[in-house]
């Protein structure tokens, strides 16, 4: 055994050092946060447009005491919710025919209506296709109308239309909330996970038809045994993700440093993970590891069965499809008592990181993350043992006879 850690340890910083002293891995670490930078900066711009766009905007022809009461109503809705919640009024003066102006301005290319207010706040009138009661704009167009009644009222009664604010009394938390957050923050640290190893694991598939069709290989295993080049493999490319982790994380970190001295918008929601945040920020690491390793160790055992890049690219989509269902699997773990898909996503060792990493999350216990790294450690090296196995017989030709269907099918060929 301590030949093969020795050997593992030869090969891995091998490997390592030709990864991340390469000048082509410079160019690796910038290309991710390039994507993200440009992808924040486009969903940015293009969802403020799509929200300005998407926003209905509704004529309201009425007179200015109409007019005034509606604003005024719609200003006092939006401040307890969101601008975004309630159509935009637009103000046209009333024509002799309002019946027939409405129709003009729904016709309007330029305008963009999507219906006509007019009438009394007594009898207001709502004037648009029937996409309107289905979108929901004739009931916020309702209680709008309903706020500036109630207003007149109010101030006919001689009282204040704006109420008393209730007085406020702050705790640190409530414990729906934090549930609730809890359950975001386990969720994003799975696609954090899962992201960075799709991004990353996928390489040793094409690293390793590369040194199998050049032939570097058989000469490790020649030198050291198997298991051993395997297992290097996969610590070496661990260990140049952990570095590219390190450096995007330190990039952000003075990114978000910077930004937040400008700006006071960006402010650190605040939630604190069940099981702490120095135990939550150690497991995010290690289960990114155990579950790097589980699927880089398949990888390397799919890789060591193509012959040529194309195959690699036949297996890819396959092996995306495989990490999705991992994903989804493993989202079901968090929110609540686990179910049967939950200890599936518990027990499976592919999606076993993701969902413990959930469950660090919303739950202060340590003791399941203990077992949960064994049971993924064990599975690591069974894979490793495996994929290793499975190479030297299909490719080394070096392992025991193959089987009686195996041996068949050698005859009959």
């Amino acid at each position: 055994m301590n030949d093969v850690l020795r050997a593992a340890f030869v090969i891995a910083r091998r490997d390592f050092v030709a990864t991340v002293w390469a000048r082509t891995y410079i160019l690796f670490l910038l290309a991710p946060l390039v994507v993200f930078g440009f992808s924040v900066a486009v969903g940015m711009s293009a969802g403020s447009k799509d929200r300005e766009a998407s926003r209905p905007v509704v004529a309201v022809v009425a007179d200015s005491a109409t007019v005034q009461a509606l604003q005024g109503a719609r200003a006092r809705l939006v401040a307890g919710t969101s601008e975004s919640a309630f159509p935009i009024l637009s103000i046209v003066a009333p024509a002799e025919n309002v019946e027939a102006q409405a129709q003009r301005l729904l016709a309007d290319d330029e305008a963009r209506l999507s219906a006509v207010l007019s009438g009394t706040i007594a009898a207001p009138v709502l004037t648009g296709p029937r996409a309107v009661e289905s979108g929901g704009l004739g009931d916020r167009i309702g209680l709008i109308v309903g706020e500036a009644r109630r207003s007149i009222a109010l101030a006919d009664a001689g009282l204040d239309a704006e109420g008393a604010a209730p007085r406020r009394v702050f705790t640190q938390a409530a414990a729906g909330d934090l549930r609730t957050t809890r359950m975001a923050l386990g969720k994003g640290a799975q696609f954090l996970i899962f992201f960075i190893t799709m991004l990353l694991a996928t390489l040793l598939l094409s690293n390793m038809v590369e040194e199998k069709s050049n032939k570097v290989i058989e000469v490790l295993a020649a030198a050291v045994p198997l298991d051993a080049v395997f297992l290097g493999k996969l610590v070496a490319m661990l260990g140049a993700s952990l570095v590219g982790l390190a450096a995007w994380a330190g990039m952000l970190g003075l990114g978000y440093v910077f930004v937040q001295t400008l700006q006071d918008w960006m402010a650190v929601p605040q939630v604190v993970p069940a099981i702490g945040w120095p135990a939550f920020i150690l497991l995010l690491f290690v289960y990114y590891a155990t579950n790097y390793m589980i699927l880089g160790a398949l990888f390397l055992g799919i890789g060591g069965q193509a012959s040529n890049i194309r195959e690699i690219q036949s297996l890819s989509m396959p092996v995306t499809f495989l990490q999705l269902f991992v994903l989804f699997l493993a989202m079901n773990a968090g929110g609540g008592d686990p179910d049967t898909l939950a200890w599936i996503a518990f027990i499976l060792p592919f999606s076993s990181p993701l969902a413990m990493i959930a469950f660090a999350a919303e739950s202060p216990a340590l003791w399941p993350h203990l077992l949960a790294l064994a049971w993924q450690g064990l599975w690591v090296l069974l894979i490793i043992r495996a994929s290793a196995s499975l190479f030297r017989k299909t490719v080394l030709k070096s392992g025991p006879r193959p089987g009686f269907m195996a041996g068949l099918k050698a005859r009959k060929g």
